[in-house]
């Protein structure tokens, strides 16, 4: 399998060829800072086999506050710092995840002014931004730099920059929301981000990583960036040699719900795209877009041929973030399999990230795993009524805790309704396996009544 082989990034070898790439996960501080749930987090990640983890964008500038507990790069060094020392044992290389919404941002946290190309109203909230003058183009860019090189300070392996759904960056490439007509518009919209490129390759030096998260198609073909336009569009931006690694994404400010893909949409719905940019040798291109089986990287990223024999990575977003692939223990067995849609993106509520197939997602550093879980002495028997996936994953849980457990089903098969309908069947067939190898008794057709035990779960749950 491809992605379990170590990848080269510019000067730096990662162990695998995954990238898990940023999201949003509200674990911030209120003072905009990585926390030290930011660090379990990214911690568990790493140690899952993770090749490459790219933290939670972080805004270069202190206007831009998209969402509550938004990471600020100028806070980020603390942070930044502990996540790569938390990441290093484990091989795995930490980029720094850099952003600005631009336009597609709230003004509610900040009380100020959006910032924007051009006054384009935001879908959602319909506010309309400040059109960018001149020095606000070369303040976001110096912000850029700043932040790139106090990252690499702090110890990160380099930088990621944003311009992909919910970016200033895409927001200057495209016909929808940059109707300049001065140097950052008019007949070359990539000036900006080039600039962007230019200063943050010349704030961290050579050898760091700097990769370009990109949408290569907006889905917005009357004004948009279009998959046909996208490979010229990438080649000019990696032609000066400042990027080391493309991740084509997908949507726009039209389209910002295909951040986060539902059941509707096919497994590796970006391969085409990524497929398309034809690029120097030292870009790697990364598959972003539900790369959800692990078996999907036998010959390449995310199974399919890219470039260069099927060298480049894959990258696992939400799908990683449960824990996918994370051991549980020692004698772990196959991958936590992940499910669409896996986890919240960047919502209004501000959720703390979460996951249907992995509760502890976000409680890495409070909620201990395995027999760590228990206190030590004889522990109880359990009896699971009900072997849907609810009942399944309890039962799981307390077998790797130590106790002997058995598991009634009524029907004759277990899974419940998951099995039958829906999308869960991949989870039920794996927690099915690990209780197989766990020693789980799981017992079909039997009604239970009542009885003597030291400890009863119901789990049915549909």
């Amino acid at each position: 399998m491809r992605l379990c082989e170590p990848l080269t990034l510019g000067r730096a070898t990662a162990p695998s060829r995954v990238l898990f790439g940023p999201i949003v996960t509200n674990l911030g501080t209120p003072q905009r800072s990585f926390s030290a749930g930011h660090v379990a987090f990214y911690r568990r990640r790493a140690a899952g086999g993770t090749g490459v983890i790219v933290t939670e964008g972080a805004s270069v500038h202190e206007l831009d506050w998209p969402y509550e507990r938004a990471p600020l790069a100028a806070r980020g060094a603390e942070g930044w710092s502990a996540i790569a020392d938390a990441c290093r044992p484990h091989g795995t290389l930490v980029l720094a995840g850099l952003d600005h919404a631009g336009g597609q941002g709230s003004s509610a946290y900040s009380q100020r002014e959006l910032w924007a190309p051009s006054r384009v109203p935001e879908v959602n909230s319909r506010e309309v931004p400040k059109w960018m003058d001149d020095e606000d183009c070369l303040a976001v860019i110096d912000g850029f730099a700043a932040a790139a090189r106090l990252a690499v300070s702090a110890g990160c392996d380099g930088v990621e920059l944003n311009a992909g759904q919910h970016s200033l960056l895409r927001q200057f490439l495209s016909g929808l929301t940059n109707h300049r007509d001065d140097r950052w518009g008019g007949s070359d919209r990539t000036a900006f981000v080039r600039a962007v490129l230019v200063a943050v390759r010349g704030a961290v030096g050579p050898s760091p990583i700097v990769g370009l998260r990109l949408s290569c198609d907006e889905l917005a073909p009357w004004a948009g960036i279009t998959p046909e336009q996208a490979p010229a569009l990438a080649a000019s931006l990696c032609e000066g040699g400042e990027v080391d690694y493309l991740c084509v994404v997908r949507g726009a400010i039209f389209s910002a719900e295909k951040t986060r893909a539902d059941f509707h949409e096919p497994e590796l719905f970006n391969a085409g795209l990524a497929a398309a940019p034809a690029l120097p040798a030292s870009v790697a291109v990364v598959l972003q877009g539900s790369v959800v089986d692990p078996a999907a990287g036998r010959g390449g990223a995310g199974g399919r041929r890219l470039r260069r024999g099927g060298d480049d990575p894959g990258a696992a977003g939400r799908r990683r973030a449960g824990g996918q692939g994370a051991p549980r223990g020692a004698g772990a067995g196959a991958a936590l399999p992940a499910l669409q849609p896996g986890l919240p993106g960047a919502d209004a509520r501000n959720p703390i990230i979460s996951c249907v197939v992995e509760p502890s997602t976000a409680t890495s550093s409070t909620i201990p795993t395995g027999m760590a879980a228990h206190p030590a002495g004889p522990l109880p028997d359990v009896v699971v009524v009900g072997a849907g996936p609810a009942g399944l994953e309890a039962a799981r849980v307390a077998a790797e805790r130590g106790h002997r457990v058995t598991v009634f089903e009524r029907r004759a098969e277990p899974g419940g309704m998951a099995v039958v309908a829906g999308p869960g069947g991949p989870l039920v067939r794996w927690q099915l396996a690990e209780l197989a190898r766990l020693g789980v008794s799981v017992r079909g057709g039997v009604t239970v009544t009542g009885g003597a035990a030291p400890l009863w779960l119901t789990g049915r749950w549909c």
